[in-house]
Formats: C-alpha cells, structure tokens, sequence
C-alpha cells in the first residue's frame, strides 16, 4: 500500500472516487464503534452521533435514539444545514 499525499484533490471525479471509498471505509469502523457506542450509551446513558456530509450535500448518520430527530425531523435538519452554510 502506497502512501498518500493528504491534501483536497483537484480532480473532481477523483474526489468522488476517494470519497465513496473512504465514506466506505469509515462506516464500516463506525459500524464497529457505533457498536461500542450503544454499550457506552446503554452504561452510561451517552448519547451519540455521527454526522458525514459528503461535497454534494448527501447525508450520511448513525445515532442513538434520542438524537434521532436531530437528522428526521425539519428542525435538526435545518440546524444541520445551517452549521453547514456557516462560514
């Protein structure tokens, strides 16, 4: 395996590449961590939430139920995307 340069990549078709792989990559460790996660949650009463957002805007989450409205419902929805338009 080669060793990258980490820098924004220029290429546009090479970006979506990169990212659909490593999007891939990071939810399958979050997979895993969601995982630990739900016990972390479950013993402690933590809640949790991942958030990625890809460069066209897609959402992609894993939460625990009581921060699920934040990516449902309109509210959290529009508290994300204002973060998001933030400068």
């Amino acid at each position: 395996r080669r060793k990258i340069k980490i820098e924004f990549i220029q290429d546009k078709s090479r970006r979506h590449i990169t990212f659909s792989k490593r999007k891939a990559g990071i939810m399958k460790k979050a997979t895993d961590l969601l995982k630990q996660a739900y016990e972390l949650s479950t013993l402690t009463g933590t809640q949790v939430l991942l958030l990625v957002v890809s460069e066209t805007g897609l959402v992609y989450t894993f939460t625990t139920a009581k921060l699920q409205p934040l990516v449902t419902q309109p509210e959290g929805k529009n508290l994300i995307q204002a973060c998001l338009n933030a400068p």
